[in-house]
């Protein structure tokens, strides 16, 4: 007879399925979860050698599963001695003080990067230029990132180190803005700004497994046991030769779920990378585009103009009928495809494409999600779910915009109704799957949890809720980011709740969040990160 390797014992067992909490214990036996007792004795299963961990009222749940990030190029960001974050500057000379503090503090550097600054948050919210970056350093390339990952602000020395000039025209997918006279001003859009990340993640093998292993190591602390890395990538290098060398040596403590660029897909190159990668720790499970960018900068598609700037609806990233034959050649060789849709208009153009699909394609059983869903038009919120479309959504994007009312400054408070609209989605049958989007901001499924609960500030603002009646409650949004990520990756078989046969992926949390007010769920930290049968975090 064989015995079970661990058995974590508890009285609160969510298992990912919706329902509340109950007492019982996980019996683990190898990398699987053999049995989920509710009450009873265990005494018949533990042998000699099993590990019993004792929880009492702790939180006992599946692993957290951040099913949308830029992982391979915000590891490097985790890193205080490859860049620094800007999200803590007050005003643009703030920021740029900060530039030179950091370059001061690390002459070795080749290129000066900061990342998440929020000009959002400052009283004159006007974005640096080349020449206030050039004041502050001009003998080594500069480039800030704001916290929309949509901008990135350059000194001279960088727009050379990249080979920009005047005469360079703008990418399909991107804007390099000039002044008034036709010179660039060292803001650069969306696309644009590929050329200068490409750069600053132009490093050695063991940098970039350095970064991995530590980001790794924090993704185990977090709770989070899978992941998926969605394109841009946002590195030169491919990540997956470094994701295989950290499962070689067993670092790998999360599964990665890829998906590549639509816009680049290659149907030999795809299978054969499926061919290597389809039912392990690494698996490449669809392709990822973006149709639109964000509203901060008004070039999120929306039906109608823009509240702060009538003169504009947004635009799409990509010709539509240039997307619409990518995604169409993709989906009729069985791939699922992930969009990135903000504003209503994109949501809707995605929509009828997936509509188009199914007619022509017929219920091909992939997992196809329609990513951020920041404002819906309600004639569009029950589409989802008839079209068998799953919504990964990002609370913690919604916490942001909260804190200068920026989306409804943007977008009127009569569209915010469907704004974030999870209570809506959900009530129309939609699979959501919660995720960070890091490092657009920063990753912490405890921020995302209390954002999607809550939809107030962490200082409580505004009081009950924007817009509450879009909450969601606890067990909602725990399902979300575990069963419902494992979902969108078309996952939910192996891992994503606490049942028999499934992949033993489970952590414990310090409290009780069904019974914790909601003030503490920001404070609530992981005690034990199980992966794959084994413990990979104890506090």
């Amino acid at each position: 007879m064989s015995y079970p390797s661990m058995i974590i014992k508890g009285n609160a067992i969510f298992d990912g399925t919706g329902r509340e909490p109950f007492s019982g214990a996980v019996i683990i036996e190898d990398h699987k979860i053999k049995a989920v007792m509710e009450g009873g004795d265990i005494g018949s299963y533990a042998g000699p050698d099993t590990k019993i961990l004792e929880y009492n009222d702790k939180l006992i749940m599946p692993g957290f599963n951040d099913c949308h990030t830029h992982m391979s190029s915000g590891a490097f960001l985790e890193d205080e001695d490859f860049c620094f974050n800007v999200l803590s500057a007050k005003s643009k000379e703030e920021a740029l003080q900060m530039t030179k503090t950091f370059a001061d503090a690390h002459p070795e550097n080749e290129w000066i990067v900061g990342y998440m600054m929020n000009n959002l948050a400052w009283e004159d919210q006007t974005l640096p230029t080349r020449y206030d970056l050039d004041q502050v350093i001009s003998d080594r390339p500069v480039a800030l990132q704001l916290a929309d990952m949509h901008t990135i602000i350059a000194n001279t020395c960088a727009i050379k180190k990249v080979g920009y000039t005047n005469d360079t025209p703008d990418p399909d997918d991107g804007v390099l803005e000039k002044d008034e006279k036709g010179v660039l001003n060292g803001r650069f859009f969306d696309g644009a700004g590929f050329a200068f990340t490409e750069a600053f993640y132009n490093a050695d093998d063991e940098v970039y497994m350095n970064a991995y292993r530590k980001f790794f190591q924090k993704l185990s602390k977090l709770g989070i046991t899978a992941t998926s890395l969605l394109s841009p990538f946002g590195v030169p290098r491919d990540p997956v030769q470094f994701y295989e060398k950290l499962e070689e040596e067993g670092s790998l403590t999360a599964r990665v779920c890829l998906y590549p660029n639509l816009a680049e897909y290659d149907k030999e190159r795809y299978d054969a990378l499926y061919a290597k990668h389809h039912d392990g720790k690494i698996r490449l499970r669809g392709l990822k585009q973006l149709i639109d960018g964000v509203t901060s900068v008004y070039t999120a598609y929306l039906l109608e103009p823009y509240t702060n700037n009538p003169e504009t609806c947004g635009t799409t990233s990509i010709e539509l009928d240039v997307f619409h034959e990518q995604m169409m050649k993709a989906i009729a060789d069985g791939r699922a495809v992930r969009i990135h849709t903000i504003g209503d208009k994109a949501i809707r153009v995605v929509l009828d494409y997936f509509e188009e699909a199914k007619e022509k394609y017929g219920d091909q059983g992939l997992r196809h999600v329609q990513e951020h869903i920041e404002n819906v038009h309600p004639d569009d919120l029950s589409r989802f779910a008839e079209l068998g479309i799953a919504c990964g959504m990002q609370p913690l994007h919604m916490l942001f915009d909260l804190e200068g009312d920026d989306k409804e400054k943007a977008i009127g408070h009569e569209r915010c109704k469907h704004a974030w609209p999870m209570r809506e989605l959900l009530d129309a049958g939609t699979v959501i799957g919660l995720s960070s989007d890091f490092p657009v901001v920063e990753i912490e499924p405890m921020h995302e949890v209390y954002g999607a609960v809550t939809r107030q500030t962490f200082s409580g603002k505004p009081e009950g809720g924007w817009f509450p009646e879009q909450r969601i409650t606890m067990a909602e949004a725990l399902k979300a980011y575990t069963w419902g990520s494992a979902y969108v990756e078309g996952c939910e078989d192996d891992y994503g709740t606490l049942a028999e046969g499934k992949l033993a992926d489970l952590i414990v949390l310090d409290r009780n969040l069904f019974t914790a007010d909601p003030s503490e769920i920001i404070d609530s930290e992981v005690e034990l990160t199980v992966f794959d049968g084994q413990v990979v975090y104890q506090k």
